[in-house]
């Protein structure tokens, strides 16, 4: 999934550099700003036992079956619809990805031809969102799947959908002319289930809301580091996560998420936030990645987690998270296009 601030190209110098250095290589290791899920997932694969968190329902969705599962689902309740089980898990992706195309929510919403006239998606692709997504919830309103068949299903969907979308880095805006990829027919995967033999937990809750009810070893903490609201970015994703078919506003048809703004988006409250959190954290270690251009100033950074520990600071140059492609008229904020990645290290 493409997305704001993701680590996924870090995860080797986070672990590497700094887990096997200075942090235990086993216990409770918690991500509560999850994101895609991938930071939880890659130490999952490292066999720590894992508690992710992110407050956005397409996050929670694919947390659920990346972080908590440890096995494929079976489907069992289903295989008279699918009418085999020779290799189950790709019968009922089949099945879903063949079935026949309906206008419905988002037709209507996200597509040329449906009364918003957007385009996020191609008419045909709109048109297979609403046919799987409205079969999915037939299944579990109907209890024909349980919830990790659900979330599986919802989460491969959601997989599919970003891949096919027509847009450049987020759901901010969508392209006017057609990407390449979003002209191709939308399919579903098999989600990658890795097994660590843990008791792995999922939540959906605001982080300095959890924080005070859990406990471990190692404390990953990636906030959001600008103003950039994750739910006007990826309201999309949201909207087939939730699928409350809300009305839409504006030309990028935005949901309502007063209730999902993040305080560490806001340079009035992210200080605020992030010291309250620091406070009531009961981990052993926390680590930190924020960049050289987040909105809580480095010195304060600093200053609140040397009263929690012994603090070491690494650092690491990468390339930053872009919305649009390279092109002779791009505009780089410096040369390279590079960003700092600041980890903050504290024993406590």
């Amino acid at each position: 999934m493409k997305y704001i601030g993701n680590k996924t190209r870090l995860l080797d110098f986070i672990y590497d550099s700094v887990i096997l250095e200075k942090l235990p290589n086993e216990g409770i290791f918690c991500d509560i700003f999850s994101g895609t899920g991938s930071v939880g997932y890659f130490f999952k694969t490292k066999n720590y036992q894992i508690i992710s968190n992110d407050f956005m329902t397409y996050s929670f969705v694919m947390q659920k079956s990346m972080i908590e599962l440890n096995q494929q689902p079976i489907f069992g309740g289903i295989k008279e619809i699918i009418l085999t089980d020779s290799n189950l898990i790709e019968d009922v992706l089949s099945y879903l990805n063949n079935l026949k195309g309906k206008k419905g929510y988002a037709f209507e919403n996200y597509c040329p031809s449906g009364k918003s006239k957007r385009q996020y998606f191609t008419d045909e692709n709109g048109m297979m969102i609403d046919a799987i997504r409205e079969e999915i919830q037939s299944w579990k309103h109907k209890e024909l799947i349980t919830e990790s068949e659900y979330y599986y299903l919802l989460a491969s969907l959601i997989n599919a959908a970003d891949h096919i979308a027509n847009m450049s880095g987020t759901y901010g805006a969508y392209l006017k002319i057609w990407r390449s990829v979003a002209l191709k027919k939308i399919k579903l995967l098999p989600i990658e289930i890795y097994d660590n033999k843990k008791e792995n937990k999922v939540f959906q809750q605001d982080a300095n809301e959890l924080i005070t009810s859990i406990s471990g070893d190692i404390l990953y903490l990636d906030p959001p580091y600008n103003s950039r609201q994750y739910a006007p970015n990826f309201h999309v994703l949201e909207s087939i996560a939730v699928w409350d078919k809300q009305e839409l506003k504006g030309k990028t048809g935005l949901r309502n998420y007063d209730d999902q703004k993040s305080m560490y988006s806001q340079k009035s409250n992210a200080l605020t936030a992030f010291e309250d959190l620091i406070e009531k954290a009961n981990f052993k270690n926390i680590v930190l990645s924020y960049n050289n251009e987040g909105i809580i100033p480095p010195e304060n950074i600093r200053e609140i987690l040397s009263k929690k520990g012994e603090l070491t600071i690494y650092d690491t140059t990468y390339r930053r998270f872009r919305t649009e492609r390279d092109h002779e008229n791009r505009k780089y904020k410096d040369v390279g296009d590079k960003t700092t990645e600041y980890l903050y290290i504290v024993k406590t």
